[in-house]
Parts: C-alpha cells; structure tokens; sequence
C-alpha cells in the first residue's frame, strides 16, 4: 500500500493554490490570545480518525490524506479535509461524524491531500472560521471564501481556537504548517497533519505555547521514505520528550509503526481511518 500511497502523495502534494486565481488578502487574520486566555484546559476529548490512507473497515474509503473530527467538551472541530469531499463525506457517515455540527476547521498546511475535502464542509456548514497559516498560497484563502467559509490567517501560536483548544504554529517546512493542541489537565494531545517542520519540532512548540508537557501526539509525520537512522532518531526524542501515546498516520509509514509496535509497545497507538480516540481529565 505504501508504494500505491507514494504516488498518489506526489499528486495530493500540489500546492493548492496553484489550481485556484490568487487574492491578495485573507478576510481575517487571526489574534494571538494573551497566556492567560490560552489557560483554559478541557476536560474530555474524543478524536474521530475519519480520513486516512489506512482503513479500521472494510467499509470506509482510504485515500492519502488526512481528516480528525475532535469533540471537546461539547465543541467539534475539524482537523484537515482529506484530499477529496466524496471521502470525506462518506467516512462520516459511516462513522457517524456530523459534519454539520463543525464549529471551526484548522488546516495543517496548503496541500491537497488535506485541504481538498472543504467542500463537504461548506455543504452544511457556511460562515464558520476556516484557520489557515499565514503564507500559504492566497488561491486556499480565496477557495474558502467562495465556498462561504470564512479564512483566518494564522500568523503565530497561540490561536484559541475554543477554551483549551489552541493552534500550534505556524512553523515553516515548507510549506507554512500549524498543529493542534487539546489542552487537558492531564497534558497535551497534539494533533498534527503531515509534519513538514519536524514533528518533535512541534511538539516542542506546543510545549513551549501552552506551558504543558505533551503527552500524546496523532497524526502524519512524513517518514515514510525516511531512513531507518532518521526514523529511530524522531521516536527516541518524542519519547525524551515525554510523549506517552504515539499515533502515527497518513504520512507517517509503516517503519515508525513496526519499531513502536515491537519497541515499545505501551507508547504505540495504532491509528487508522475509523479510530477513535478518547482522552479523560485524568487518563490518556
């Protein structure tokens, strides 16, 4: 599957704005929020892998890509589209996802593969904050406007996206690329999509923005050409770091997953298109 999703990754990998007429501004740019109003922690999370080029069921559709329905304390939120809306939506359904329940999206970063399910978003769901990092291409923040869905460019970390909810980033790659942070009394989850600053480099930056540790990471960490040195080296510190749950999806490949797997088995999550994740106030 790995060499078939290679492929595919060279085209999801076009930069999105290339498809798209450019516009000079976005219709907002967002606001750092001051430590004290990034203080706020929330008390039950519950992630939904609905996109991902590994499948939990024979009845979900893999693509390359990668999509994460976050519930926390009563929000949702979208963490990346998928590389298409038909994917997408029909996960969703299966999985029992309401997309219409979206309050927020946050885009990791420009290409396709995360980004190209925005549609399905705007189908139900208009008006609603679409987090984009600055310097992306202008053609995403003008895709999102005529959708209805409102840009919002993130310049720095520190975005509250909801109490406790807090973006991390952007960090350059390239492209320009952000995280998501559920701050929980128990530590960070950190979600994060395809990892192009370095996925330890964002890990510290969570740290460094929300003054906790993290302690669980989710998402795709582009080492699925990487060699076996590089991958080594990425597990050895996000555990230095104490991370206690790694996640390794999409881009990640399936070296990160057989080291974790075998090496240490109580750290590695197995994730999936499917997977659901619930992190308690006091458990992960």
């Amino acid at each position: 599957m790995i060499a078939a999703s290679v492929a595919a990754a060279i085209l999801a990998g076009a930069w999105f704005g290339t498809r798209y007429a450019p516009t000079p501004t976005p219709t907002r740019v967002a606001r750092t929020a001051s430590p004290e109003e990034r203080g706020g922690v929330v008390h039950r999370v519950r992630i939904s892998v609905v996109v991902d080029n590994y499948v939990c069921s024979p009845q979900l559709r893999e693509a390359w890509g990668v999509s994460m329905y976050v519930e926390a304390d009563g929000h949702a939120i979208l963490f990346d589209t998928g590389p298409d809306p038909f994917t997408l939506k029909s996960n969703a359904r299966v999985l029992g996802v309401d997309l219409s329940r979206v309050e927020a999206v946050v885009l990791s970063h420009e290409h396709g593969d995360h980004v190209g399910g925005i549609e399905a978003v705007a189908e139900v769901k208009r008006g609603i904050p679409v987090y984009i990092p600055s310097g992306s291409d202008p053609g995403l923040f003008e895709r999102v406007r005529s959708l209805g869905l409102v840009p919002v460019a993130v310049n720095a970390s520190g975005t509250t996206v909801i109490p406790g909810v807090v973006i991390v980033g952007p960090l350059m790659g390239p492209p320009p690329e952000q995280g998501l942070a559920l701050v929980t009394p128990r530590g960070v989850v950190l979600l994060v999509g395809c990892s192009h600053p370095g996925v330890v480099n964002l890990v510290r930056e969570a740290e460094r923005v929300t003054g906790r540790r993290v302690v669980a990471v989710i998402g795709g960490f582009h080492l699925f050409a990487a060699p076996e040195g590089a991958v080594r080296k990425v597990v050895d510190e996000l555990i230095s770091e104490g991370v206690e749950k790694i996640y390794p999806i999409h881009c990640s490949g399936d070296l990160i997953r057989s080291i974790l797997a075998s090496e240490h088995p109580e750290v590695y999550g197995d994730g999936c298109a499917g997977k659901v994740i619930v992190f308690n106030a006091s458990t992960t």
